[in-house]
């Protein structure tokens, strides 16, 4: 049996980066009867044919599974009992986006309740830690 002419204006199943799946595309280019440049029928982007899924995101086939170790944190609350330790908790600044912090103020957050102003990020934002766990929130805006 003849193998099918594919032509431009063809539909072909390809590989869509962006899609990150094979998918039907419209050809638009054609090198000696291959597909060469193919647009995308789900997310329009214009790109090379690729008949196959690339070899990153094949399945590993006869490879054992390598066991990673999970790295235990600290628990929060003790984290949080170790930064406020010697710290003057009674005078915390209320919380507010607007408002300007700095780095060991003790802030006082309507839903995490106390935290420790432990970094400045810059762009206006600002990492606490509070007793479930470190945030980052938004400042000086």
């Amino acid at each position: 049996m003849p193998e099918k002419v594919i032509n431009a204006g063809d539909e072909v199943d390809s590989y869509c980066m962006s899609c990150k799946l094979i998918l039907t595309h419209r050809v638009v280019g054609v090198v000696e009867g291959t597909p060469d440049k193919v647009i995308c029928s789900t997310c329009g982007r214009k790109h090379k044919y690729r008949p196959n899924l690339p070899k990153s995101r094949q399945p590993k086939t006869g490879t054992a599974k390598k066991t990673t170790r999970t790295r235990r944190s600290k628990d929060p609350a003790l984290l949080w009992e170790e930064a406020i330790t010697g710290k003057d908790l009674s005078h915390p600044k209320p919380y507010a986006i607007s408002g300007e912090f700095r780095e060991n103020d003790i802030i006082d957050h309507k839903k995490f309740g106390q935290g420790l102003v432990m970094q400045l990020m810059g762009e206006g934002k600002m990492e606490v830690i509070f007793k479930e766990g470190t945030k980052l929130l938004v400042c000086e805006r």
